[in-house]
Formats: structure tokens, sequence, C-alpha cells
């Protein structure tokens, strides 16, 4: 590290030892003496390893978490794509406004773990326990009550797309189904979030194995044995998601993963509660703007028919299986900053940065190559049909130049989230992907004669322009004096 750097840190950390307090011993030498959680499997030190190796570590267990949670809306689109073209629309649109109700609570589990990793890096496991209690049983009752709200509009909500009445009634059959593993679904995101944040990866990927599992055994007996269709697509997803959050409320109440609910004598502390909310509303609003641009670009694509609906709606599933190695990087990052900001390691989050960069850029090179050359092969699996396998081509051989754009954008919100500047990052993610890459989808689809190409071309733009606007961000440390 550079002299010019190394004073430039030296400042950075004195500025925030004035609203945090005074490290109590120099900020790159201080080793931090972390109590030993209760289960010791899985966990890695984001504290004192090399950047690399530790990142590989924490985020490879993530990834194949996340693989596996992929796998439920592939196992449900292969089974389901049986039904025709039609139903394969219905339920990419089906996945799309699921993701965007997911998105309500969300936050709130981002912002839970973002202070959980603060207290660890603090060395207070206590609080860490205190604050996971109270976010966990906020969320079972706040959950509940938006499930019920949820269904009871979802016939509007459909009818605002303007689709055929097939793909209509299929996207509602899905939904109101898997609607019922709301609450499962988030609680299990929460405690996820809760146990990671602490550097434990082992029991998170073990609970999102075996609810794939159940999944991938229920979804053809509800569809076919029971004749369910689309609503047992559904179905099957709501009931292995509730049976993740059972597995995962016995191993918090039972002290299994070094996280401890404290349920005796439990009453809501709201103090903490607001403090949740405060960092959890723009984590929400920010994932609500990404999810709301991606809905609004379906409608765009389902302007020029149900074929290249159903082409976008496969072409987005390999992007998301990259995108799941985007995402399990930029939590592993997200972790790292909360953690170390806590130990007053300022220096190693922009460690943890770079070597993060490094990572996607090999990731994305790999995994792009593949998408690009095997992407007919993949849309085969599922269609018949040589319009949606030549256009899911076409959709792949533009979208795999905005992978690693969109990851670099990704990870350096993560950092600024995770350092607590929770608004910081909503104003970067939003303002990137609503006002710059949706606009740009417009125009390129609509004035340029591109048609559906336009589209494609002007997603994958608009995550250049959002990764330069993260690097830009993080460089420029405006993210550090953020209290937690």
């Amino acid at each position: 590290m550079s002299k010019h750097s190394t004073e430039s840190l030296t400042a950075e950390a004195a500025r925030y030892a004035q609203s945090h307090g005074p490290a109590p011993e120099e900020i790159h030498d201080r080793e931090v003496a972390v109590e030993k959680p209760a289960a010791e499997r899985g966990r890695v030190d984001l504290l004192n390893s090399e950047y690399m190796p530790s990142l590989i570590k924490f985020a490879v267990p993530l990834t194949f978490s996340f693989l596996v949670n992929m796998i439920y809306s592939l196992i449900d689109r292969w089974f389901i794509s049986s039904l025709g073209t039609d139903a394969i629309a219905a339920i990419g649109l089906g996945e799309q406004l699921g993701f965007l109700v997911f998105t309500i609570g969300s936050g709130f589990c981002m912002g839970t773990g973002i202070i959980v990793a603060r207290r660890i890096g603090e060395n207070d496991r206590e609080g860490a326990n205190r604050i996971a209690t109270q976010a966990v049983i906020f969320m079972i009752v706040a959950t509940t009550i938006i499930t019920v709200l949820l269904e009871l509009s979802l016939p509007f909500v459909l009818n605002l797309f303007g689709l055929s009445d097939t793909v209509t009634a299929y996207a509602y059959q899905y939904l109101s189904a898997v609607l019922l593993g709301f609450v499962g679904n988030l609680i299990t995101f929460q405690i996820n979030s809760i146990i990671r944040s602490s550097g434990n990866v082992f029991y998170p990927m073990v609970v999102l194995l075996s609810t794939t599992v159940i999944n991938a055994a229920l979804a053809p007996l509800f569809i076919f044995v029971l004749n369910m269709g689309m609503y047992g697509a559904g179905l099957a997803t709501a009931v292995a998601q509730t049976s993740g959050m059972i597995i995962n409320l016995m191993l918090v109440l039972n002290n299994k993963t070094g996280i401890h609910l404290r349920l005796d004598k439990f009453t809501f502390d709201w103090q903490v509660i607001r403090r949740i909310v405060s960092l959890g509303i723009p984590s929400s609003v920010q994932m609500m703007a990404v999810s709301l641009t991606r809905i609004s670009i379906f409608k765009l694509v389902a302007a020029f028919g149900t074929s290249v609906m159903a082409a976008y709606t496969l072409g987005i599933s390999v992007d998301f299986i990259v995108f799941m190695f985007v995402f399990s990087l930029g939590i592993s990052i997200e972790v790292a900053t909360g953690q170390n900001l806590g130990a007053r390691k300022f220096h190693r989050v922009l460690g943890y940065h770079t070597a993060g960069i490094k990572l996607l850029a090999i990731i994305s090179g790999v995994l792009g190559f593949l998408a690009y050359t095997m992407g007919p092969t993949f849309a085969s699996l599922y269609s018949s049909d040589r319009v949606v396998i030549m256009e899911t081509q076409r959709y792949l051989h533009v979208s795999v130049f905005g992978y690693l754009f969109f990851g670099v954008g990704i990870i350096s919100a993560r950092v600024i989230s995770g350092a607590g500047a929770a608004y910081v990052s909503l104003a970067i993610v939003a303002g990137s992907i609503v006002l710059l890459q949706l606009p740009l989808v417009y125009v390129f689809s609509h004035y340029t004669g591109w048609n559906q190409t336009g589209i494609w071309i002007g997603a994958a733009s608009g995550y250049a322009l959002f990764a330069a606007i993260g690097m830009y961000a993080v460089r420029s440390k405006i993210w550090m004096q953020a209290k937690v």
C-alpha cells in the first residue's frame, strides 16, 4: 500500500473514531479476540484472514446455497413447460411479481444482518442475539398480515398487465399458491441472513438444500399425480419454504448456529425495531426499484408477443444463475464490511472490494462464455418452438456483456450498505437502474428499429453505467461515517 493510501486510511479512521469512539489499539495491527460461537462449523474469519481465500471460503457455500435456491424455479419451469408456451410466460411473470412481493420484507432482513455483523465485529454476541430475536418475532407478525393483504389484491394486480386470459389464469394459480409460503420464505431469508452475518455459511446452505429436495419431490406429485397444474407448482414451493422456516427456527432456538433467540420474557423493543427499519427501508426500496424495473421491462417485452416473452423468461433464468455468483460475493463483502468496520479495520474493506472485482472478472468471463455458446441448448430443454429458441439465443448474445458490469455495481453497493449508509446505496442502485437503465431500454426498443433486441442492449448498457457510479462511490469513501 502506498504512503498516500496509508495516510488517507489513517485520516478516515480518525474521523470515524470521533463519532464511534477510539480504537483500543492501532487500526492496522489490532487483532480482535472474537468469542467462539456455539457452532464453529462453517464459520469464516473475515477479520484476520487473507482477502481472497476468506472471500472464496465464505462465498462458495453461499453461491451453492443460492444456486440450490435457484433450482426452485428451474424445477417448477421444467415441469410446467409441458403445459405449453403460455404456462412458461405465466411462470415468468409470476416469478417477477413474486420477487417484488419478496422485496417488501427482504430489506428488513438485510438491515438486521448489517447490525448483527457490526455487533459480531465489536465482539458483542449477546447484542447480536438480542437484535436477532427482535427481528425474527417482528417479521413473523408483519409477514402474516402482509400475506392476507396480498392474496386479496392479487386478481387486481394481474389484470393490470393486459395479458391473455390463459396467461393471466395460469399466473393467478401459481402466485396464489406461492403466497402461502411467503411467511416461511422471508423468515428463512431472515434467519439465514443473521447466521451468515455471524460468519457461518454452513447451516444456511444445509437448510436451502433441504428445502430444494422437498420442492423437487413435491412438484411432480402436486402437478401431475394430483393434477393440480400451476397451482401445484406454487404449492410445492410454498410447502418447501415453510419447511425451511421450521428447520431454521429449531436451529436458532436450540443454539445450534452460534446465534440464539432469547424468548424468555420477550417484549418488543421498539427502539431496536426502528433501528432495523431505518436500515431496512432503503434496502427494500432499493430491491423494489430493481424489481419494478424488471416488471416494466417484462411489460415492454410482452408487446412483442408470447414467444418473445417466453424467450425472455428463459434468458433471464440463465442470467439469474450468473447473478447468484454475483449476489453471493456481494453478501460476502457486505458481511466483511460490517464486521471489519465494527473491529475498526477500515483498510480491509477496500481490500475485500478489490478482491471481489478480481473474482468477478473470472466468473463473468467463464459463465458468460458458456451462456453465449449454449443458449439454444438450454432453451431447447423447455421449448421446441424455433422462435423461442432463436430469440433466447439473441437475448443471451447481448446480455452476457453486462454480467461483469452488473457484478461490479452490486458489490460496490454492498460495501456501502454493509457500512450502514443504506440511503447512499439506495441512491446508487435505484438511480442507476430506474433513471438510467429503464429509459435506455425504452429508447433503444422504440426509436432505433432494434425492437426487442433494443431491450437487451439497453439493459446491458444500464449495467455499465451502474458499475461506473458504484466504483466512484466506493472510492470516494462517502459511506465511512455511517452509524449502526
